[in-house]
């Protein structure tokens, strides 16, 4: 029999239902493992909550249970990429216990340094709950497609914002009345941010990222654009148009003319027609797609978020360890993976989705036009919907294909224009 002692660091939802499941008996071959909770610690020992732990010893600092010999491996759910989650996982590794983390931030950010100390003193590090909750998407690329190419992955990485748009569009309902509605039923924090502007998918994607290519940027190198600016005046006129507005994390690797490598990496909200499998993944669902060399496009798709889903990652990453599975975290040796690698800009052209809000009087679209011929860019569809309430009007534009960088240039100038109220929102449109 397997046998394998845990510590629990962080009994929020997650640590709960691992606790939980563990306790009342996994749905596992029991003549195979033995898994036994040594020790917990969270903020509180006295909170109620859904499994019993009495008999279970508690720690007010989860860094003395480092030292507690018979405790195999330390599972941190407490989050954050510094304080006491970083220390623990450090410290823990120091003193040859494995770790199992959910932790998307500090992976994100120290993954490959936690790689290196586990692959120096032969210890079990995995973090399967880290990346799109209960989808088993780091398994897929570390072993399922263990012997692919891949070139490049898009994700819907953030189920926040995946119901936001969703419910925007059900409800006819602007973006700030859903994300109150979000909040109220627990789908969006109490402060939003690092859902909303992206920073929650971004670190996803940098995972990913080290996973298929064992590059990982340094998120202050991303391009990261959240869907705060999106309204149901768009959600509408992209549903006329044949499209799906959803947030991407997106990541490619190609080789430049020299036949160096190049990352495109990048989280933004983009149109996907109707037709496409990402456009269908509604709600608080998650879905990663990757395409490879071999298996060719691969989609999954499941919960994001959630206790009893991430629990089930963080559950899959205990009887590895159980196990004895020996696996590099990223798939590769810490000597291949590259930190801090940068991001290119986007070299592909695409089609872009444009909404100007602008004072309904003349001249205003021919110095509109003046700037995308000074440009070279060209416009497949326009369409002109009058405010009669303030005298407003919305240009919505549909360009051909064009340049990114070209087309920011652009825009720069046309905010600046006498009658563009707002900043422009402007969306690629994904092919």
């Amino acid at each position: 029999m397997n046998s394998i002692k845990i510590g629990i660091a962080g009994l929020g939802n997650v640590g709960q239902e691992v606790a939980y499941q563990i306790l009342n008996g996994l749905n596992v071959q029991k003549d195979l493992f033995h898994i036994e909770i040594i020790a917990v610690s969270a903020k509180s020992k006295n909170k109620s909550r859904k499994v019993n732990l009495e008999n279970i010893k508690f720690f007010d600092n989860p860094l003395d249970m480092v030292v507690v010999p018979e405790i195999d491996v330390i599972v941190e759910l407490i989050g954050g990429d510094e304080g006491v989650a970083k220390e623990l996982c450090y410290k823990a590794l120091e003193n040859n216990k494995g770790v199992i983390t959910a932790n998307k931030a500090l992976i994100a950010k120290y993954g490959k340094e936690l790689a290196v100390l586990a692959e120096k003193n032969n210890l079990f590090f995995s973090f399967e709950a880290s990346v799109a909750g209960g989808i088993p998407i780091l398994k897929l690329i570390r072993e399922g497609l263990i012997v692919n190419k891949i070139n490049k992955l898009t994700g819907i990485l953030n189920g926040t914002c995946n119901y936001i748009l969703y419910e925007m569009e059900k409800e006819k309902k602007d973006f700030h009345e859903i994300l109150e509605e979000a909040q109220a039923k627990g789908y969006a924090e109490a402060d939003p941010s690092f859902d909303i502007d992206g920073i929650d998918a971004a670190h996803k994607i940098i995972i990913l990222s080290g996973l298929a290519y064992g590059k990982m940027p340094n998120i202050k190198d991303l391009s990261i654009k959240g869907i705060r600016n999106i309204t149901l005046t768009d959600i509408t006129n992209c549903d006329q148009l044949g499209f799906k507005i959803k947030l991407l994390g997106n990541s490619q690797l190609l080789k430049n003319r020299d036949g160096i490598d190049e990352l495109f990496c990048s989280v933004e909200p983009w149109l996907i027609p109707k037709d496409y499998g990402l456009a269908s993944v509604s709600g608080v669902t998650n879905a990663v797609q990757v395409k490879s060399n071999l298996a060719g496009s691969v989609m999954i798709t499941g919960p994001g978020a959630g206790g009893e889903p991430t629990a089930s990652a963080v559950l899959a990453d205990i009887i590895d360890c159980a196990n004895k599975t020996n696996l590099y975290p990223f798939g590769r040796t810490s000597s291949e993976i590259e930190n801090n690698f940068n991001t290119s800009i986007y070299k592909e052209k695409f089609k872009f989705y444009l909404r100007l809000n602008v004072v309904d009087k003349s001249g205003v679209l021919s110095d509109l036009t003046s700037i995308f011929k000074l440009y070279n860019l060209s416009i497949e569809s326009f369409i002109q919907k009058a405010n009669q309430r303030d005298k407003t009007a919305d240009l919505i534009i549909i360009t051909h294909e064009a340049d990114n960088n070209i087309l920011n240039q652009a825009l720069i100038e046309i905010q600046d224009l006498d009658g563009v109220i707002n900043e422009p929102v402007c969306l690629s449109i994904y092919s």
